[in-house]
């Protein structure tokens, strides 16, 4: 049942020719904004497939769980995504897909460096993968496997798992352009970077570059992702302790895994963060001929969210430190309903 407008609260039956004409003419501008929005955002926005569900439409109804749509309106808002736990988390010894199988190189490199006790290690579940994204995050865990960073060394991620070519392994990927997700050369190795920046917190590294994502991403919440740009943007960390370190990482099963060994004690780490703002997304409904008559696509979208983040870390016998990390803003990635025509 459709809603009463604020204006139609309390009417008497009678209205005087003016009021209505004002209400009609009220109506009328709602209206005609909507039909505008919704001819001018036509912008096509790839996403991941796991964002994506296909759904009946029938007699101009949309069937969903989601939501009812009316046929008449092209402007709606949807609930908005958010990350779910079980798909990233940090992990213990046994938890490491090598735990019971070591790679040679590995051993050799921890006996050889000291660097026998895991430092922190963390995982990242790549569901429905766009274009060739597995392939890029596989290369890339490949190269960072086995990077070793001396006491006092800053490590830049571009310098370990770049240039980002078709020579070194990399194929075409998701990335984030402006609002937009298109397939680029070594798209998804964005989700190293994220991986390997909350092992470096858990770690008490030192964080010399870090860049969040222009959107919200799919695998960590808002204020622990991080991304990489070659020749724009990095992620770099220095050793600041006094031992050397030791990364390993493997993509196995849909899901990347980053450790880091040494030799230190490693304190306790907790995230804390506070959204400051929070924009609700949009939604656009276009007609797509691609689609079988009968069906309809829904691409779910992400809101605009500012958040700060620190960390709390504690060290045995030590009181606890908390340290900010800064506010990240993202943008908002509109709902897309598409429908046969």
């Amino acid at each position: 049942m459709p809603q009463r407008l604020p204006f139609m609260k309390g009417l008497k039956p009678s209205i005087p020719p003016a009021g209505r004409f004002r209400d009609y003419a009220a109506c009328g501008l709602i209206v005609a904004l909507c039909l505008l929005y919704s001819h001018i955002s036509q912008t096509v926005i790839c996403t991941s497939q796991s964002l994506v569900q296909d759904i009946s439409y029938n007699g101009g109804n949309v069937q969903s769980a989601f939501f009812n749509l009316q046929p008449d309106c092209r402007c709606h808002m949807l609930p908005s995504w958010s990350p779910k736990e079980e798909t990233y988390g940090y992990l213990t010894e046994k938890e490491l897909p090598w735990s019971t199988n070591k790679p040679q190189q590995l051993s050799h490199l921890q006996k050889q460096l000291g660097a026998n006790r895991l430092i922190s290690a963390f995982g990242i579940t790549v569901s429905e993968p766009m274009y060739e994204e597995e392939i890029n995050v596989a290369i890339a865990a490949s190269y960072l496997a086995g990077t070793v960073v001396s006491p006092g060394e800053t490590a830049s991620l571009n310098s370990i798992i770049g240039p980002f070519t078709a020579e070194r392994g990399y194929a075409k990927g998701p990335t984030y352009i402006g609002t937009d997700i298109i397939g680029t050369l070594a798209g998804g190795v964005c989700k190293i970077a994220s991986c390997l920046y909350n092992v470096v917190v858990a770690g008490d590294l030192q964080v010399v570059e870090r860049h969040p994502h222009s959107m919200m991403v799919t695998y960590v919440p808002p204020g622990r992702d991080a991304t990489i740009a070659w020749g724009a943007k990095d992620f770099r960390f220095r050793n600041n302790k006094n031992s050397p370190l030791l990364l390993w990482a493997e993509f196995t099963g849909g899901r990347l895994y980053v450790a880091l060994y040494g030799q230190f004690q490693p304190p306790k780490v907790e995230w804390h963060s506070k959204e400051f703002h929070r924009e609700p997304i949009w939604s656009i409904r276009r007609v797509n001929p691609q689609h079988p008559k009968g069906t309809t696509r829904v691409v779910k979208g992400i809101d605009a969210v500012t958040v700060k983040t620190r960390i709390s870390v504690r060290y045995p016998g030590q009181p606890v430190e908390y340290r900010d990390l800064g506010i990240d803003s993202y943008r908002a990635l509109p709902h897309i309903l598409e429908h046969a025509p």
